[in-house]
């Protein structure tokens, strides 16, 4: 079922972008970026007088591409979308007795929504906007390693949110739903910048257990079917009176 819901989207963000192209209001623009992931696990408490534990994790690389399309509806605004590809890696050093590291290896679609301001008048300048990103999953694992064991556990994911199951899978929600800020320059066509996404939804279908991911990162693209707007220049002869 998520793989038919992924291949739809997919499917239907396609037929957009090909029909945006063919349209001068409509940019088009291949990005590249990477950057680092600062997630946060709290675990429920062991017994019922201990409390949370929460870790952050180690700032491992976060690598996406994609294809952003954008709609500008004036000089100055564009609303912002596409499809993108990201690699997360989150590793959590859990300070249990003995000490056990979990790495997740996850693999996301994300479709941003932003709104993005950018002069348009101008061949070069600055950009900036805020957003949302659905993040739906591709696949992932859970390794877990712990002291003095010399087994690793190796679980694949399962995205359905089913919770306490009792089977050789890790179970995380579907939907990961985040924040987004984003701020860089543009040189004609070409833009770079730097992004932020803040994990708003918890990932894990536990009893009061957290799992929230936040990506930092920088990005670099290139735009297609932008054109600059020459600013409007009264003529000396015109003689309209104000």
């Amino acid at each position: 079922m998520t793989i038919s819901i992924l291949k739809r989207t997919i499917l239907f963000c396609s037929f957009i972008t090909a029909g945006f192209i063919a349209e001068a209001q409509f940019t088009f623009a291949p990005t590249i970026g990477a950057g680092i992931t600062a997630a946060t696990l709290t675990a429920a408490p062991a017994v019922v007088s201990s409390s949370s534990v929460k870790t952050r994790s180690n700032s491992n690389l976060t690598e996406n591409i994609g294809i952003g399309v954008g709609y500008q509806f004036s000089d100055y605004w564009t609303l912002n979308s596409g499809v993108f590809y990201q690699y997360i890696e989150p590793v959590f050093n859990q300070s249990t007795n003995p000490t056990t590291v979990i790495t997740d290896k996850l693999n996301y679609i994300n479709i941003p929504l932003s709104i993005i301001h950018t002069n348009d008048q101008l061949k070069h300048g600055w950009y900036y906007g805020i957003g949302v990103n659905f993040g739906l999953p591709i696949s992932g694992t859970d390794q877990r390693v712990t002291a003095g064991n010399p087994t690793v556990i190796n679980n694949s994911i399962k995205f359905d949110g089913e919770r306490n199951a009792n089977d050789n899978y890790t179970h995380y929600n579907f939907l990961n739903l985040g924040g987004t800020a984003t701020v860089g320059y543009f040189f004609g066509k070409i833009f770079v910048g730097a992004d932020a996404n803040l994990g708003l939804s918890n990932l894990t279908p536990d009893y009061n257990s957290k799992y929230k991911i936040n990506t930092y990162g920088l990005h670099i693209g290139y735009t297609f079917n932008r054109k600059v707007v020459k600013p409007v220049v009264p003529s000396t002869d015109d003689t309209t009176t104000p």
